[in-house]
């Protein structure tokens, strides 16, 4: 797939001095100065890794860290930004599968307070991935008393065919405690699939699902000659439903927005979209289909609707030519029945760029929805390879019909560069509620460009009502 995600590696406006507080200000009460690193140097950055909050306020982030393989990376933070070392000792623990790389992707936290982790994984001696998931106990320590027959760990194969590569992206809990993990499977004829596990509370796969816990769904678009659809992310409604989105591979050499809506037993959905299934094309581009059309982000909205964020190219030369890619925020939003909101945006189709360099590269990666229907959707974007800042985390706030809230930065879009080396790079990649509060996580360089810790931020934001007065 040709997902494209940035490297820090390779790779927030910055907060301007004011005598009031403005919507989008790092909260000074939170941290150092708004937010706080985990401390290591040898993180792994990528669009795809997770936050939660626990109950008591307490945030708890997965991501990867390693220096000659990376390993599963949890880190908690005390409700008010402090390194929480009664998790672990030190605040964050790391979790090896045995084999190669392992990568964390997403995270939850039980009812009881435990907390699984999904990614995955490089079995000893292979070439493939599997999907991984992890359960700890609240206190940092495997969960090896009731989850992974003693292990705290459980390792899935789907084994389709082509070169197996299994990778969860994205997981949820059903109410009942079992476990729903989302990603891709890579079959035979039809290349990469949409992938979905489903877990018992002690980690065995739950045969009450399809059979064998495991699912595969393609959309196979008939142009498409590589077969390829990816899942990045997941959500489980009131119904049990199971929807998650991502890309399929379009044909003309591009990429469009996939979305999958399962019943609770697995099957798909003929209230939506017909059979399921919904794609969304933005091709702002002249590549003749050949634009590549991404989702990194969703939620669900209060009204049921799917919000979507990622990417969209507007170059003429999508899917042909990467180098000259011009990547700008797409944000898509669906009614409940699959179709296209048209109150939302233009054709229910949002775009926002940045544009800090020529052809500059702008990602939606987290999205949150605020009690007064307004969006904000933290995400990332590349300017000019020179100092103060290379890679600025973003913060966008639309207004609830799509456009961008002129209340908010500087018409609805922040920047921000944490200033953590020179030049610097930063990305936002979830975006979640601490109660009435709102939390970011991240990762960026520190140090120097060759050195990537985490980070959690808290902004300050007003506009937390339902009735949206402040």
């Amino acid at each position: 797939m040709r997902i494209r995600h940035c490297l820090l590696a390779t790779i927030v406006i910055t907060l301007a001095a004011s005598a009031h507080a403005a919507d989008g200000d790092l909260d000074p009460t939170f941290g150092d100065g708004g937010f706080r690193l985990a401390g290591i140097l040898d993180g792994y950055a990528s669009l795809s890794t997770g936050a939660a909050v626990q109950p008591d306020g307490k945030i708890v982030t997965c991501a990867a860290e390693g220096s000659t393989a990376y390993d599963f990376f949890v880190a908690r933070y005390t409700a008010d930004g402090a390194i929480d070392t009664s998790f672990s000792f030190d605040g964050h623990t790391t979790i090896d599968f045995g084999g190669n790389d392992d990568f964390c992707s997403g995270i939850v936290v039980q009812a009881d307070g435990k907390i699984v982790v999904s990614g995955k994984t490089t079995p000893p001696a292979g070439t493939n991935t599997d999907f991984a998931i992890a359960r700890l106990n609240s206190d940092g320590t495997l969960d090896t008393a009731s989850f992974g027959a003693g292990t705290g760990k459980t390792v899935v194969a789907f084994d389709l065919g082509g070169n197996n590569a299994d990778t969860a992206t994205a997981i949820a809990l059903r109410p009942n405690g079992r476990i729903v993990v989302a990603g891709s499977a890579q079959t035979g004829a039809n290349g990469l699939d949409f992938a979905f596990l489903q877990l018992n509370t002690d980690g065995s796969r739950d045969t009450g699902f399809n059979l064998t816990g495991r699912l595969t769904v393609g959309f196979n678009l008939a142009a498409s000659t590589s077969k390829d659809d990816q899942a990045e992310q997941l959500a489980i409604d009131a119904s049990g439903r199971i929807t998650a989105a991502g890309v399929t591979d379009n044909g003309p050499g591009g990429l469009d927005m996939a979305v999958l809506r399962l019943l609770p037993s697995g099957l798909p959905d003929a209230d939506f979209n017909a059979d399921g299934r919904a794609t969304i094309a933005f091709d702002l581009g002249g590549a003749n289909g050949g634009n590549d059309d991404q989702v990194i982000g969703m939620t669900v909205d209060r009204q049921e609707r799917l919000v979507l964020v990622g990417a969209t190219d507007s170059s003429t030369t999508s899917g042909t030519n990467p180098n000259t890619a011009n990547l700008d925020m797409a944000i898509a939003r669906l009614l409940p029945d699959g179709s296209p909101d048209m109150s939302f945006g233009i054709g229910g189709k949002s775009v926002i760029a940045f544009d800090l360099a020529p052809n500059g590269v702008d990602y939606g990666i987290g999205v949150l929805e605020q009690g007064n229907g307004r969006l904000l959707v933290a995400g990332t974007s590349i300017g000019l390879q020179a100092p103060p800042a290379y890679e600025y985390a973003t913060l966008v706030r639309l207004l609830p019909n799509g456009t961008p809230d002129p209340g908010f930065g500087s018409v609805g879009k922040r920047l921000y560069d944490f200033e953590q080396s020179l030049p610097s790079g930063q990305l936002f990649s979830d975006i979640v509620m601490q109660g009435s509060q709102i939390v970011l996580s991240g990762a960026l360089n520190r140090v120097d460009m060759t050195h990537i810790d985490f980070i959690v931020a808290r902004i300050l934001d007003d506009l937390i009502f339902a009735d949206g007065y402040e």
